[in-house]
């Protein structure tokens, strides 16, 4: 097979051809990609030798084959945050034996929602509502996630933002809360008493993506009885490193690469 730039770039573009095409002749591929059909024959005809693509012989088209479909559910799993996560939140909770969570950030409503909870041992815990959307501006796990948002949308967030889920309060004022979101990014993680749920304290670090953009938060939820008992900042700490090596598992590149 030749391996030249020209001819990887023109499988690249093939395989992109079936993207959102059900079933693919090489006429249509021709005609879609300004190719030859004889080029398109021989690079339809690779590809289907190690099962990108499957050839219909009888409809003489061609489609997605099973390895094509292999590669790019192993892709997705491994960039999946919550498929991700999960080892590390039990890592979390092995050492705290606190119920630790994983909320997600949706970019398209800017709210983040709850996606995955491992359980701590201890009777009392909190119960979470997975899938929710929930106010960003609030509490340890959004917080974590909006000091580092651009300041155009957190001026947004801001002027739309809700009183505190947990205690009723309003937000301080706007410049208040970017010299609260320069000390989360200055020492890694936030701490919140109350704000998203009544009566529990929250220590959550940012997690990101191989772009470098914050997608998820990852940390404890403790009830305020038994914080005595935790040190916030050796807590925040081990949090931060925690979500630095998931971010890594995603692909992001941090501040020691």
């Amino acid at each position: 097979m030749d391996v030249g730039s020209g001819t990887v770039a023109r499988v690249v573009r093939v395989i992109s051809f079936f993207a959102d095409k059900p079933e693919v002749t090489i006429k249509s591929l021709s005609a879609g990609l300004g190719m030859a059909p004889s080029t398109c024959h021989r690079l339809l005809d690779l590809l289907s030798q190690e099962g990108i693509i499957s050839h219909d012989a009888v409809r003489r088209a061609y489609r997605p084959g099973t390895e094509l479909f292999r590669i790019a559910g192993q892709v997705h799993a491994g960039n999946d945050v919550r498929v991700q996560a999960l080892r590390f939140m039990r890592r979390i909770v092995e050492v705290f034996d606190e119920t630790c969570v994983l909320a997600r950030y949706n970019p398209a409503t800017r709210h983040m929602a709850y996606s995955e909870v491992v359980e701590s041992s201890r009777l009392l815990r909190y119960r979470l509502d997975l899938h929710l959307p929930l106010p960003l501006l609030w509490g340890a796990t959004g917080r974590a996630i909006a000091a580092f948002l651009p300041v155009d949308q957190l001026r947004e967030l801001y002027a739309i933002a809700p009183k505190s889920p947990g205690s009723g309060r309003s937000l301080p004022k706007f410049p208040k809360l970017m010299a609260d979101f320069e000390e989360i990014r200055t020492r890694g993680y936030a701490v919140s008493r109350g704000e998203q749920i009544g009566g529990a304290v929250g220590v959550s670090a940012a997690v990101f993506d191989a772009l470098g953009d914050p997608v998820a938060s990852i940390g404890v939820t403790i009830p305020e009885s038994r914080i005595e008992n935790l040190q916030l900042a050796e807590a925040g700490a081990f949090i931060a490193s925690v979500a630095a090596e998931l971010s890594a598992a995603l692909g992001a590149r941090m501040a020691s690469d």
